[in-house]
């Protein structure tokens, strides 16, 4: 009902020209009012600078938190907020994310602060979000236009991945992290999350996709992971230029010397800051993952 709701605001406003004070409803169910076009804007996570960068507009940041690659004032990290210092950079509007964010919205609503937050589970909430932040920065336009490109794009995917005959599927693991001797457990994407839908878009049978977690991520065992066989894994890692290590950290887990992915060296490492932020740069991964498992064809 929320997003229907939400849905019914953004048409509304892609129908008439685009006028302040705008009323929009955010990804928690929040009733915002944007009073006017934002020229100064705080992205309380890392996933707000990235909707931005993608509009074009990340001019308008004045301040992220110490996990953003984007180069703006500081404010510290993702909780406990430094309200504090988000008042001192007299923002219009303050990104937010959702989940272990959530208590901290009310400590800027106290502040009078105008807040949104973002927190898509699916790519179709990325692309909701994507229009919902293009409509708050006045370029719904444009957004829109965004939109129609990453659906072409990624439905393109799907429909050649549809004719893959069930049966010769690629069973897919996702990591979070690579394992280690002192690990028994990795994080991974199950249903109700975006990385799961993604992996399926692509083609591929998620192990974990019957099972799910708080926003659709959960904890896999090791001995699952070997259980279920997997023909590819995919890796994130967070350090740029470490990719053949996180890889040889896999194959030489010993565990895993039997599995299928890593004797036929079937291990995908990707950037794990981008995978683990429900963005629109995230949608060309769904190619990506459709080649890795397919080679393209």
């Amino acid at each position: 009902m929320k997003r229907v709701l939400m849905f019914l605001l953004i048409a509304v406003l892609w129908i008439v020209v685009q006028a302040y004070p705008l009323t929009i409803v955010d990804d928690v169910g929040r009733v915002v009012t944007i009073a006017f076009e934002p020229q100064r804007i705080v992205c309380a996570a890392p996933v707000a600078t990235k909707y931005l960068q993608y509009l074009g507009v990340e001019s308008k940041i004045v301040g992220v938190t110490n996990w953003d690659d984007y180069s703006a004032e500081r404010i510290g990290d993702l909780t406990p907020l430094n309200v504090e210092k988000i008042v001192s950079l007299k923002p219009d509007v303050v990104f937010t994310f959702g989940g272990f964010q959530l208590p901290e919205i009310t400590k800027l609503e106290e502040q009078k602060i105008t807040t949104v937050v973002l927190n898509a589970n699916t790519v179709q909430q990325i692309l909701d979000d994507l229009i919902l932040v293009g409509t708050i920065v006045g370029r719904t336009d444009e957004a829109r236009k965004l939109v129609t490109q990453l659906q072409n794009s990624y439905l393109s995917i799907a429909k050649k991945a549809y004719g893959v005959p069930l049966e010769k599927r690629i069973k897919v693991v996702y990591l979070s992290d690579a394992p280690g001797a002192d690990i028994r457990e990795i994080w991974t994407c199950g249903q109700g999350s975006y990385l799961n839908e993604m992996i399926a878009f692509a083609g591929g049978v998620n192990v974990a996709g019957v099972y799910t977690g708080p926003n659709g991520w959960l904890p896999l065992s090791v001995e699952f992971i070997v259980a279920q066989n997997p023909d590819v894994i995919i890796v994130a890692n967070y350090m740029p230029g470490a990719e053949e290590q996180v890889k040889d950290k896999i194959k030489q887990f010993s565990a895993f010397r039997n599995i299928k992915a890593v004797k036929n060296d079937r291990i995908y490492v990707y950037d794990g800051n981008l995978l683990s932020s429900p963005a629109p740069q995230i949608i060309d991964f769904i190619e990506k993952f459709y080649n890795d498992f397919y080679g393209g064809k």
